[in-house]
């Protein structure tokens, strides 16, 4: 339930000690509330009129941003809203000189805004604490650090390796490099660019230092382009409207109607029979009924059982940004999962070396450690790793070339890499059948063997995915930048029910929106870049907290804080157990005061009646959601 007045309260005190920052953001509520037990306490020591003065002092704080907020939705045209109440209310209240309870209506709203507003809040700066910072500035040669914005087409820019390069361009230089481009396409593998090849932004490169020449303006840029559809998406997502408001848009026309026909039916029938007219009387069980009709019950009990339940998500790994998302976790029915960093951990283990006739797996690994021992790229790393412990032969002359690495050993030329590097050195080697990366070692012009290597699938995702069906979800499909085989392994050790391989950001995005338009409740789940679109365009987008991209974070409607998939049950179910005690306390609160108001327009409940029914049943909701969703914590 957004609200207009509150959002100046969240942002984080800092320098503050954390009490003294809690007492700042209740100031309002607390300074009413001061003022509300001393009018109260001095009723017998100071004049009537003073005393109602201090009941309108307390009433100002909480109540002057509800009148701005209904002002804001009444030139919207949405007369029929929970500050329409509340006002009319507290209005009815003071009328019938129950200030105290006037004050505590919008006092009790004032605080449950601010319960959920802190939830929220809290969410937001758990999210800001997980992210990297992209680089602002880029090297451009003859200028120096500049602004993405301020460099031209045909500039040369420089990236480090591990640095995001910050515009679109050709690779300038001799020799080939490999670059990280999974945050952009969500393909595990580093891609190797020879030079004069368009390197989109966002690529990383692994090896060395670059030099690309700027082909287009910032924004015109791939990741410009990626940026504008996460926006479109966003822009396109209909904003989940809040349970209390949807409550309220037909509970307060229902109250008003009630209370105005308690007043004027008595007053025509009086009118028509040409009997007298007591209209203090009806006044006073119509303004008692506003009184009763109160939504501070909803207005406490909906927000705390939200923020109650965001904190039991993040205990278990999972960080909602709004109650809406947490709630709409419950219905979703698909499941639209990345691959790599999402399904895998982008990390490759070698998985079985074949050597050649005459030639040992033990000499394989040796002499592709051997090649690959200067080099940063994850499939050189791997071998490295496996080959630990193992003598390496003294090579030279290593150098990075495209598809692989080169050196000289004896005197003889060393390749290892792709089969496309060994093609191009005049060697052919019949395909192997596997889903694995392969990489080929050749010496002095022979074929040695090859080496196989696999991303590695997380802990338990197979299990979550499962635990997710059962759940209720009925569909689970694998989106990703990776070639068919590593995709179709994965979807099969996960039991998906279909994948889709080789997408790029804007295949992906497409993917989503149209199961949505089809009538789909879908989570997408990544942590790339390349799936800021597809979370925004999901009816939850949920990111990868460890190791994800800050503009996947900043686009999703949750974050996954910890490892695999298994948070995302515990988020389902907490979804319907929240709603189930939300419904619990808006049948009891809505039955209770509708029993009062019905009593009090035949003359049989008293002021006492109708405070039970709104601060009586407010304190009872509230307990009812605090023991619900503790037992849930037990479970």
């Amino acid at each position: 339930m957004a609200c207009s007045h509150c959002h100046n309260h969240c942002r984080p005190h800092g320098g503050h000690p954390r009490r003294f920052a809690a007492l700042l953001y209740y100031k309002e509520e607390l300074t009413s509330l001061v003022v509300l037990v001393a009018a109260a306490a001095l009723g017998r020591f100071i004049p009537a009129a003073l005393q109602v003065a201090l009941y309108v002092a307390a009433l100002l704080p909480p109540g002057l941003p509800v009148v701005r907020d209904a002002f804001a939705e009444w030139r919207r045209g949405a007369f029929f809203n929970e500050f329409t109440l509340m006002l009319l209310a507290a209005a009815g209240a003071f009328a019938i000189r129950e200030y105290p309870e006037g004050v505590a209506i919008l006092l009790f709203y004032s605080f449950g805004e601010k319960l959920e507003h802190m939830a929220a809040e809290r969410s937001r700066r758990r999210i800001k604490e997980l992210l990297g910072r992209l680089p602002s500035r880029i090297r451009v040669e003859g200028r120096g650090a500049v602004e993405p914005e301020h460099v031209r087409p045909g500039e040369v820019v420089v990236a480090a390796p591990g640095e995001r390069v910050g515009l679109d361009g050709i690779l300038l230089g001799d020799e080939a490099a490999a670059f990280d481009t999974s945050a952009f396409t969500g393909e595990s593998l580093p891609v190797d660019f020879v030079p004069g090849a368009d390197v989109p932004s966002g690529a990383i490169p692994l090896d060395r230092e670059v030099r690309i020449r700027v082909s287009r303006p910032y924004a015109e840029s791939s990741m410009s382009r990626i940026l504008a559809l996460v926006e479109s998406a966003a822009a396109g997502k209909s904003k989940s409207e809040t349970l209390l408001r949807r409550i309220t848009r037909w509970y307060t026309p229902a109250v008003i109607a009630a209370a105005t026909l308690l007043f004027v039916v008595p007053w025509l029938a009086a009118l028509i029979g040409g009997r007298a007219f007591d209209a203090s009387l009806w006044l006073g069980r119509a303004l008692l009924l506003l009184v009763c009709s109160c939504p501070c019950a909803l207005v406490v009990s909906i927000p705390l059982s939200y923020f109650a339940a965001i904190g039991m998500a993040s205990a278990r790994g999972i960080l909602f940004k709004s109650a809406a998302s947490l709630d709409a976790m419950r219905s979703c029915d698909t499941l639209f999962l990345d691959k790599t960093g999402t399904l895998t951990t982008g990390a490759f283990r070698v998985e079985s070396v074949v050597a050649a006739p005459g030639r040992t797996s033990a000499e394989v690994l040796a002499l592709a450690a051997a090649a690959d021992s200067r080099s940063a790229h994850p499939l050189a790393r791997a071998i490295s790793a496996e080959a630990a412990g193992t003598p390496l032969p003294e090579v030279s002359g290593v150098r990075t070339v495209a598809h692989g690495m080169s050196a000289i050993l004896g005197g003889r030329p060393l390749l290892v890499g792709s089969r496309a590097l060994l093609a191009r050195n005049g060697l052919v080697v019949a395909p192997a059948r596997t889903s694995a990366t392969e990489v080929c070692v050749a010496l002095g012009g022979d074929y040695v063997g090859a080496i196989y290597l696999s991303d590695t699938l997380k802990s338990g995702v197979g299990e979550a995915v499962a635990a997710l069906r059962r759940t209720g979800m009925r569909s689970v499909r694998i989106l990703s930048g990776d070639s068919p085989e590593a995709v179709e392994a994965v979807a099969s050790a996960v039991g998906a029910d279909a994948f889709s391989a080789g997408l790029r950001p804007d295949d992906k995005h497409e993917a989503v929106r149209d199961a949505v338009g089809r009538g789909q409740r879908v989570v997408f789940v990544g942590d790339g870049i390349n799936d800021a679109p597809s979370l925004a365009a999901a009816t939850v987008g949920i990111a990868i907290g460890t190791g994800g991209t800050d503009l996947a974070m900043e686009s999703a409607d949750a974050v996954l804080t910890a490892p695999g998939l298994a948070p995302l049950v515990s988020a389902v179910r907490i979804s319907r157990r929240v709603r189930a005690v939300v419904a619990f306390n808006v049948s009891l609160a809505i039955g209770v005061k509708f029993l009062v108001m019905v009593l009090g327009a035949v003359g049989a409940a008293t002021l006492w009646a109708a405070v039970f029914a709104d601060t009586g049943i407010t304190l009872i909701t509230v307990a009812a959601t605090m023991m619900a969703l503790n037992m849930g914590k037990k479970h």
